[in-house]
């Protein structure tokens, strides 16, 4: 298959006897020809690769694309896949390498009105503290948007896919240990960024 349309990207088709299925035996069906069985590949991880491509792109449309590409690349590069991981973790790493080169490539940078990346716990209040809170996500976001590409990675995969580090560890082909060390040290260089910033913003973000 040379391309696949963007619509199955969002398809919601499929029965409850088929989503039992383990991905071993989806892929083994794709591999005996039933193309549409990658439907359900889709429907499965989907949500997974758009959310973690949309928080390191900021910007739905390229998030979009680049999932929809991602897709059509494990479809293609399916008959490679040998079991040695789990087929979520290979996706991921066709996601991570996609996103990784497209960051590279792009010589732009979205508004700060797009989303803030770490999850606050600030709850809405007065106007006064609204806007605060407003101006305390777009200065984390700012400072986000410094981070490179490795600790994005895993502050996105800690904080928005709340991942425990054995998770973590998995997709990013590491040992657990690098793992809470690579976001110990993530924490500590958005903390540095954000050092000319009143209160301890860093501090949202989940413990190691």
């Amino acid at each position: 298959m040379k391309r696949m349309n963007r619509t199955c990207v969002k398809t919601n088709e499929g029965g409850p006897e088929e989503s039992m299925q383990t991905d071993t035996e989806i892929i083994q069906r794709i591999s005996q020809g039933d193309v549409e069985a990658y439907r359900e590949i889709i429907q499965r991880y989907q949500r997974m690769i758009f959310v973690f491509i949309y928080k390191m792109v900021n910007n739905a449309a390229d998030a979009e694309d680049l999932t929809q590409e991602v897709f059509v690349k494990a479809y293609e590069k399916l008959s490679s896949y040998r079991g040695d991981s789990q087929f979520s973790t290979w996706l991921h790493t066709l996601a991570r390498n996609r996103t990784i080169d497209f960051l590279r490539r792009r010589k732009i940078h979205e508004s700060d009105e797009q989303l803030a990346y770490i999850p606050s716990q600030a709850r809405d209040g007065s106007p006064q503290e609204s806007l605060l809170g407003k101006e305390r996500r777009q200065e984390i976001a700012r400072a986000f948007e410094q981070l490179s590409d490795t600790y994005r990675e895993v502050i996105i995969l800690r904080c928005t896919h709340e991942y425990p580090f054995e998770r973590i560890a998995s997709l990013l082909g590491i040992a657990e240990s690098t793992a809470r060390v690579r976001y110990l040290r993530a924490r500590q260089e958005l903390a540095k960024i954000l050092t000319r910033s009143e209160g301890g913003l860093v501090h949202e973000l989940p413990g190691v």
